[in-house]
């Protein structure tokens, strides 16, 4: 097979903001990009999207990027995806095909995407993996267990954005092992503050008439989250404005719901809702501290990456977190708290030194040395050095230049062997 220097990137799929992000956001000039958001017809329309909408046709969305919305009778992606990865696949194909001097490439950001791969043998098939899924399916987990640990063995690389879910990865699938790699999330660029900020920047309007300091979360509200934490913060600092940014939780009768509802009732918590992604960073930059609340025995929580804590060092304010796996990585860029008593603690402290934990400028370089674009680039060069030639024919091939720019964008804090 010749080898080639160009590639077209097919992502399947881009509905999360964070792969939306991320692969919005890469750069390179010998890349194009397909970003597919798949969906079945209900879901489309309560998007707006229907079977004739523009948005359902390929379109430019960009330097070297297209985008693409895919709309599907509902179930054939998990339950019959044989059948419902062809008009997936036909998309693709159609991509690969206009650039007949690249390489076709698939990303795959599900397990169930397993049978798109074997549809459309790509050149280079890559697994980017951001939770434990079959946290999201449960009745299906077996299925889709099995069907990753198969992308996994299959792909070129997979990368997870989550420490434990590589190590698990490696574990269940040890023929893999050197192909997964640990690589968390990037800075997107508009959550990047222009420079350090040792004080809180300007409140949004609707936060200005809050006494501060403002103490805040942005995510859904779910029982994801430690309310009892949050009721003790906000019984702990009855002068400052405890807020909540995110999705309220459905009425129900689970007992996290009952502590949900006694600390919205307090009179200094403030939920504000769920709020566009263009408008997050300015909250982020505004409060005086960053929350990252979540319970450290949960399921999610233990296989995830949160993207705030990419989306809150770009912001550079202090962080305080829960010592959830991903966050103990990051101990020398902000404050990972073991307990409860220990996180208000903290929260106490830096809200005593006006609201300055003297690491706004280290948050800002390493933000600034992983954002989304530098990201996404070592993310796809896992790939192109999973594919180059070593004694064997490679699918595709980077140039010099082009290996030496991807090793240029690595400097920030991933996975050792990258």
């Amino acid at each position: 097979m010749t080898t080639r220097d160009r590639l077209a990137l097919a992502v399947a799929d881009v509905n999360w903001a964070t792969t939306d992000h991320l692969f919005r956001e890469l750069d390179e000039d010998e890349i194009d990009v397909l970003a597919l958001r798949c969906m079945d017809y209900r879901n489309g329309w309560r998007k707006g999207i229907k079977p004739w909408s523009p948005s359902t046709r390929t379109r430019p969305a960009g330097a070297r990027r297209w985008t693409r919305d895919v709309l599907l009778p509902p179930g054939l992606l998990k339950r019959l995806p044989a059948l419902g990865m062809r008009p997936i696949a036909r998309s693709i194909r159609r991509f690969w095909a206009d650039r007949p001097d690249a390489a076709g490439a698939l990303v795959a950001t599900y397990p169930y995407y397993v049978r798109l791969a074997e549809l459309l043998r790509p050149e280079a098939l890559l697994y980017y993996n951001f939770d434990d899924y079959a946290l999201y399916w449960p009745g299906q987990a077996e299925m889709l267990r099995r069907q990753e640990d198969e992308l996994i063995d299959r792909a070129d690389a997979t990368v997870c954005t989550a420490l434990t879910q590589a190590e698990e990865f490696r574990r269940r699938v040890p023929s893999a092992a050197d192909r997964i790699h640990h690589i968390p999330h990037g800075t997107p660029s508009a959550f990047l503050a222009s420079a350090p900020l040792d004080r809180p920047g300007p409140a949004p309007a609707e936060l200005a008439a809050l006494p501060r300091p403002l103490l805040g979360y942005v995510g859904s509200l779910e029982d994801r989250l430690d309310w009892t934490l949050l009721d003790m913060i906000a019984d702990a600092f009855p002068g400052a404005s405890l807020v909540l940014i995110g999705r309220a939780p459905d009425p129900g009768g689970e007992p996290w719901r009952a502590e949900c509802r006694r600390t919205l009732d307090r009179p200094n918590v403030h939920a504000l809702g769920w709020r566009r992604q263009d408008q997050l960073p300015s909250y982020y930059q505004a409060f005086d501290v960053n929350l990252i609340p979540y319970l450290v025995d949960h399921p999610f929580n233990r296989a995830c990456s949160p993207t705030k804590i990419m989306d809150g060092m770009g912001a550079t304010r202090p962080i305080v977190a829960t010592a959830v796996p991903e966050c103990r990585l990051y101990t020398h860029l902000f404050d990972v708290a073991e307990t409860r008593d220990e996180f208000v603690a903290m929260v106490g402290r830096i809200v005593a030194a006006r609201s300055d934990d003297g690491r706004a400028a280290r948050r800002f370089e390493h933000a600034a040395a992983n954002t989304c674009a530098k990201t996404a680039a070592r993310v796809v060069a896992t790939v192109a050095r999973a594919t180059a030639p070593q004694g064997t024919s490679p699918r595709f091939c980077l140039t010099a230049r082009k290996a030496l720019r991807w090793r240029l964008h690595q400097g920030g804090r991933d996975d050792a062997t990258l």
